[in-house]
């Protein structure tokens, strides 16, 4: 009885494999990869660089990047500062220029000197967009790329739970892999290897993409499962201009010494008369967002109008603050990253071990005879509709990612000395990572020509 529950799970698996191996494959070596594009953004872009500090140099303060930024852009609304997030980076300013578009100004952190302005997604915006909703926009397509890719967090957690039932001892997959006996043999191994050792945080990020195609469909009818608390409005005395009016350096330092555990990130400077300064970034909440602890300041006078820590969420919330660090790993800094990052390779790759498997079961006798004749004539319907959709998903990514991840993102006004798209390293680290996508959707559609 076990054993044909087993074999129907096998079944199961196999069958996702075979049927949806190369668009979860697509998905999770887009999201190893978008783990780190901050980091390739810096490789590819050496705009994005800054040279390392004179010894005894401070860092510049939150008003004099503020300062320097608002005299280069005399025109410009600043909305955000992002403090740099290492030694070597670039702090970032938001701003909105007359036209009503916005544009992420690079600033020296040391010397505060503004650098170009840049219009559009840089690399790492653009393989997290890409990795979240393969770009797949609601009013072309009809619907939010995010149902897709969430949706296929079902048929990778499907994959993996049946995976592991259906192998006998499951734990000695951890060490298996027989060399030198036969290639069906060897790929066979390392692709279960490869998924007993990524199965746990394989789970976490299928909970946690399904977790995102439920906030996009309950978003598409009204409902609201992001809910973010409202911000304290500043009162009437202060509330008339939006622009912060107290010195930011001792905003930051009254903050720190009202919540010490808080480390300042980023300052969202007032939208609309009335709002408040907001100063977020992390504390000693564990895996949330930086968003979650929060603290509201009066803009005119620097008083402190609300502290908000992510520990003093209710479940519901403090969940909604975890899935994005718990999807991306960015929880534990570099370590965490890097232990999801390898997870990432492992799943991809034993994908991509698990179709190869499956070619070289078709080169057996028993494979090419149902390869041939009259078998192959019947199968051409089912192969044709499990070809097709990841096809024209996959060209509709294509024409996603340039028409709104390039075109559209160009700035209506005048473009002097505004960077426009990516720099030529970065141009280059994504052509190799659409080799890494296009060279496996070949081999899929001949495995799938070949069932």
């Amino acid at each position: 009885m076990f054993d044909a529950s087993r074999k129907t799970l096998f079944r199961l698996h196999a069958w996702i494999g075979l049927s949806l191996g190369y668009v979860l494959y697509v998905i999770c070596l887009s999201g190893t990869v978008a783990t780190f594009g901050a980091e390739l953004a810096w490789l590819g872009d050496p705009s994005q660089r800054s040279q390392p500090a004179a010894a005894g140099v401070p860092p510049a303060g939150w008003q004099q990047i503020h300062d320097r930024v608002a005299a280069a852009h005399p025109d410009a609304r600043i909305l955000l500062i992002q403090a740099a997030p290492g030694p070597r980076s670039l702090a970032r300013v938001a701003i909105r220029v007359p036209g009503g578009d916005i544009r992420l100004v690079p600033v020296d952190p040391w010397t505060a000197e503004p650098r170009p302005a840049r219009a559009g997604l840089g690399l790492a915006q653009f393989l997290r967009v890409f990795h979240k909703q393969l770009y797949l926009v609601a009013s072309v397509a009809g619907f939010h790329g995010t149902l897709v890719v969430g949706a296929l967090g079902a048929a990778l957690l499907l994959a993996l739970v049946a995976g592991l039932i259906s192998i006998r001892r499951w734990w000695r997959a951890f060490y298996t892999l027989r060399i030198g006996r036969s290639a069906r043999l060897f790929w066979s191994d390392l692709h279960r290897m490869l998924g007993v050792w990524a199965l746990a945080i394989g789970i976490i990020l299928s909970v946690t993409g399904l977790w995102y195609f439920a906030e996009t469909a309950l978003d598409g009818v009204g409902v609201q499962l992001d809910r973010e608390p409202p911000l304290p409005m500043v009162t009437a005395e202060t509330a008339g201009d939006p622009a912060p009016l107290a010195d930011l350096d001792r905003v930051v330092a009254r903050v720190q010494a009202a919540f010490p555990a808080l480390t300042v990130r980023d300052i969202a400077l007032p939208a609309a008369p009335g709002r408040p300064l907001v100063l977020t970034g992390p504390a000693d909440a564990w895996v949330v967002r930086d968003r979650a602890n929060r603290v509201a300041v009066d803009p005119a006078t620097g008083a402190i109008l609300e502290i908000r820590p992510a520990t003093a969420l209710g479940a519901y919330d403090r969940w909604v603050e975890t899935a994005d660090p718990l999807h991306f790993g960015t929880f534990g800094g570099l370590a965490s990253r890097v232990v999801w990052c390898l997870a990432g390779l492992a799943l991809s790759g034993g994908i991509l071990a698990g179709l190869y498997g499956a070619w070289l079961r078709l080169d057996a006798p028993a494979g090419r005879r149902q390869a041939t004749g009259r078998v192959r004539g019947y199968r051409r319907l089912p192969v044709l509709a499990t070809v097709t959709p990841a096809i024209l998903l996959m060209a509709a990514a294509v024409h996603g990612s340039w028409a709104y991840g390039v075109v559209a993102a160009r700035p209506t006004g005048a473009a002097d000395g505004v960077q426009l798209g990516l720099s030529w390293g970065e141009g280059v680290i994504l052509a190799v990572f659409g080799l890494l996508l296009l060279v496996p959707l070949i081999g899929w559609v001949r495995l799938q020509a070949r069932r």
